[in-house]
C-alpha cells in the first residue's frame, strides 16, 4: 500500500496528541485541526485504538490519548495500524515481478528496503 491520506492523517493525528502528553483530545478536534473530515478521522482513530496505539474514552472529557510514551510508537505502527505494510508497488507485496522481465524491480526492492528501514526506525518523538 502507497502512502495515503489515511496515512498521512493517522501520523498527523498522533503527532498533535503526542504534543499533548496526559490529554485527551477528541476525535472531532483532530478532524477540525487537520482540516478532516470527523467520519473519516473517527474511523482512523478507531483503528490506531485497535492497534493499541491510542485509548480512547467516552463521554464528558472522553477522547484519545496516546496509550503508550511517544518514543516507543514507530511510523511503521502507525501506517500499518490505519493502512497495512507500505510498498511501492503490487510486486513489493508479492516479492516477485509478475513479469518475466522487470529491468526495475532490483532496483524497486533496493529502494523499499531502505523505505522499510526509515520507517523501522522513525520514532513518533522525532516528530514531535
Amino acid at each position: 500500500m502507497l502512502l495515503t491520506k489515511r496515512n498521512e492523517y493517522a501520523l498527523q493525528a498522533m503527532i498533535l496528541l503526542a504534543r499533548r502528553p496526559g490529554q485527551t483530545v477528541s476525535a472531532q478536534a483532530l478532524a477540525a485541526a487537520l482540516r478532516a473530515s470527523p467520519g473519516f478521522m473517527s474511523k482512523i482513530a478507531q483503528r490506531l485504538a485497535a492497534a493499541g496505539l491510542v485509548t480512547s474514552r467516552k463521554g464528558k472529557g472522553g477522547g484519545l490519548a496516546l496509550a503508550r510514551r511517544p518514543e516507543r510508537i514507530r511510523a511503521r505502527d502507525i501506517f500499518r495500524a490505519v493502512d497495512g505494510t507500505l510498498r511501492l508497488s503490487q510486486c513489493m507485496e508479492q516479492g516477485r515481478c509478475e513479469h518475466r522481465v522487470c529491468p526495475i524491480y532490483s532496483t524497486l526492492r533496493k529502494v523499499q528496503s531502505e523505505l522499510d528501514r526509515e520507517i523501522n526506525s522513525a520514532r513518533l518523538s522525532k516528530f514531535v
